[in-house]
């Protein structure tokens, strides 16, 4: 089965400039993926392939799927239209759901937005506060398909942010700062700061100390802080710092007088979703916290394009109320994760492959640098491929991440059952020696 990671369109569309402009795939390495999912490992199929390239999740989903079965009623209300904010019900969940579990901070329903999936969120939130032609400052590396979320519509310039601390990547305000002067030279007006935590394609969180700086600054340039939290669940290993939110952040810094309470309300905000704690992708239902008066009352009117049905709405809200399943599910989830984690890192550790340590999410963010042909980026699109060919795993190349050296792999270890993660760590271990010894021998004649 040949596979590679380019994708090719048509020379002339007949679409509009934006339809053409939306038939370039929103990932480079998109056709692997999709290949790989119709031709994916098992026992009585030896040649298929491991999809470790999607932030998706199977480790616990049987037990969402023996729960969701258990809140499938069919009240006669979901065949009518609801509120394209999301139904009361449901906000009313996750609202009690994130404030219980991660956020610490008092969640009111009336500030909850609904749409079909965190994508969709960030689609309507950027369509919201930028102008075409307006930037949004993230930190690198970061999830590739943010690209395309602020730009195949809202036409938004991401504006990666390379920190200068390699050992734990997180940016300071003056490297922030330094962006937006280099945004400008481009003609680029920077309008949001775009932060993950827990980290994508990192795993790793935020020191609280970081958030404040970065929340400060942000806020104080009218900047817009948009906090993507859909990990804030998924914490499964110590780390020299918890996980906070920024909606905690923010309340901090205004009990300190450090922002005022409407700066705040104007200006933060924080994305949720069910696809990746829960590994509910396919119910494509994500959330927005904000107190913003302006953008709540836009999702009132533009939440109707990206709505989520009533039907699975309902089925959500009866499932977050039984408070006892969501903490057992994100007890045992966090195990399962955990047990990944620690299999897919004995593999590497036994190997030699160098790694930065996670404690949270599903990535382990892999170092290959030693493997390189050369340091370049086509060297390492080429070091891509023949994982690809040779082992039938399909990895995200960190030049897709946005960041600056070439080498490193974002490894998703969730997806796939830990009998199966073991068989596609021995395969790239096992390349990865052929690789040294190769080049050992290379070395010596």
């Amino acid at each position: 089965m040949a596979m590679n990671g380019e994708t090719k369109t048509k020379a002339k569309s007949n679409l509009s400039k934006r339809g053409s402009k939306a038939l370039t795939p929103f990932s480079p390495y998109i056709d692997a993926v999709n290949q790989a999912k119709s031709c994916q490992w098992s026992p009585s199929n030896e040649e298929g392939f491991f999809l470790m390239a999607t932030a998706e999740s199977v480790l616990s989903f049987d037990l969402v799927h023996e729960k969701i079965r258990t809140c499938r009623e069919v009240p006669a209300t979901v065949g009518l239209y609801g509120n394209f904010r999301g139904g009361d019900r449901l906000r009313s969940a996750i609202a009690k759901m994130m404030e219980r579990t991660f956020m610490g901070v008092e969640v009111n329903s009336a500030h909850i937005c609904i749409s079909s999936g965190v994508t969709a969120v960030l689609d309507l939130f950027f369509f919201a506060t930028c102008d075409p032609g307006d930037g949004c400052l993230i930190p690198a590396p970061y999830f590739p398909a943010f690209d395309n979320d602020m730009s195949i519509r809202n036409e938004v310039q991401p504006i990666p942010v390379q920190p200068a601390d390699t050992h734990t990547y997180i940016p300071t305000a003056e490297e922030m700062e330094k962006a937006v002067v280099e945004a400008a030279k481009r003609g680029v007006k920077p309008r949001v700061l775009l932060i993950t935590n827990p980290g994508n394609p990192l795993g790793t969180l935020y020191p609280e100390a970081t958030l404040k700086e970065l929340l400060l600054w942000a806020v104080n340039r009218g900047l817009h802080v948009l906090s993507d939290e859909i990990y804030a669940n998924s914490k499964f290993g110590s780390s020299p710092d918890e996980f906070i939110s920024m909606e905690k952040v923010a309340q901090n810094a205004v009990l300190e007088n450090l922002l005022s309470a409407e700066l705040v309300a104007e200006f933060v905000h924080t994305a949720y979703g069910m696809s990746k704690d829960f590994g509910m992708n396919g119910f494509r239902v994500g959330s927005l916290h904000t107190r913003s008066k302006d953008l709540l009352n836009f999702w009132q009117n533009m939440g109707m394009f990206a709505a989520v049905s009533n039907d699975t709405q309902h089925a959500l809200a009866v499932m977050l109320e039984d408070e006892n399943f969501v903490d057992s599910y994100v007890s045992e989830n966090k195990r399962r994760l955990k047990k990944s984690y620690e299999l897919l890192t004995t593999n590497f550790k036994t190997a030699n492959l160098h790694f930065m340590s996670a404690c949270a999410a599903m990535f382990c963010w892999l170092d290959l640098r030693s493997v390189l042909a050369e340091s370049t980026f086509k060297a390492e699109s080429e070091l891509w491929k023949e994982i690809l060919e040779e082992c039938h795993i399909v990895l995200t190349p960190g030049e897709a991440c946005h960041y600056g050296e070439p080498g490193f792999f974002r490894v998703c270890y969730a997806s796939m059952p830990p009998n199966q993660l073991q068989v596609a760590c021995d395969r790239l271990t096992a390349f990865i020696e052929k690789k040294r010894r190769k080049r050992k021998a290379a070395n010596i004649s």
